[in-house]
């Protein structure tokens, strides 16, 4: 078993028994963090251990399918890791439109990975799905580009035209997959623009830019697993700063978007309107 993960730096052990965090900030049930380390069991799949941004191990259990034990490997344990090394992530997924740096945030189904697909099928830079890690180079935000595939699902795949027949099913009880897209020739790439996607009710797609004091706790919000830093202060308090270097650098826009609209009708717009801001 040789699971798959973003960051090449990391060593990944399987054992037959996965150490507890000693002296956890936070613990329950199932999870356990403090500044350094993390703590993670979930049924039927595996127990996982993470530590000092650069160890994991994990423990599978009987009959965990590879596919599922990578989902929170590459998804908690991930988020986990990047917390430890202080490297802020974001719950969104970005790529390059037109030498312009874009990330797509919103809770599941808001089509963060669908419509990253669609811009690179029709000519964007992938650069990384539903977690972006934000480094900063002289005070501007870039993602890294740390992913090669993304996940979708079943419905999202034959909107965009793609067979699901070889694809590795993510868990049996979801027709979710996971999907390879082309490496970046981007390392890191400046971020322009975020959208916060949510569904509605409308008929229509809404944007609304946010600005002002509004942009930090907009932006706030979208850091990936942001309920770890309860038991992380120090970490927490390091992300100040570059949350109010976003909020200054990047165009932050809310996009309410119609329940069934399809994914190409949704990207056609998201298209207009960056047209319009590099026009104005």
């Amino acid at each position: 078993m040789d699971p798959y993960f973003p960051l090449t730096d990391v060593q990944i052990e399987r054992v037959s028994e996965t150490r507890k965090v000693d002296n956890p900030s936070y613990e329950n049930s199932w999870m356990a963090i403090n500044e350094s380390e993390f703590y993670l069991e979930v049924d039927q799949i595996a127990t996982f251990y993470a530590c000092n941004g650069n160890y994991i191990e994990f423990t599978p259990f009987d009959g965990a399918a590879l596919a599922s034990i990578e989902l929170y490997l590459n998804g908690s344990v991930y988020g986990a890791i990047l917390h430890q090394r202080k490297v802020l992530p974001l719950h969104g997924s970005s790529f390059v439109y037109k030498n312009i740096g874009v990330m797509i945030c919103g809770d599941s189904g808001a089509g963060k990975s669908s419509l990253t697909v669609s811009f690179c099928d029709d000519g964007a830079d992938f650069l990384t799905d539903d977690v972006s890690p934000v480094i900063f180079e002289e005070g501007v935000p870039h993602v890294i580009s740390k992913s090669d595939r993304v996940k979708l699902w079943g419905d999202s795949l034959r909107q965009l035209q793609k067979e699901n027949k070889r694809l590795s099913q993510i868990r049996p009880q979801d027709k979710k997959y996971y999907v390879s897209i082309s490496n970046s020739k981007y390392l890191q790439y400046p971020l322009k623009i975020i959208f916060i996607i949510e569904t509605s009710d409308l008929d229509h797609v809404e944007f609304e830019p946010v600005k002002g004091t509004a942009s930090f706790p907009a932006i706030h919000d979208q850091i990936y697993r942001l309920y770890y830093l309860h038991a992380m202060p120090v970490t927490l308090h390091s992300y100040f700063l570059e949350v109010s270097s976003i909020s200054n650098h990047c165009i932050l826009v809310k996009v309410k978007r119609p329940l069934n609209i399809p994914i190409d009708s949704m990207k056609a717009e998201l298209e207009k309107y960056i047209s319009s801001l590099s026009d104005t």
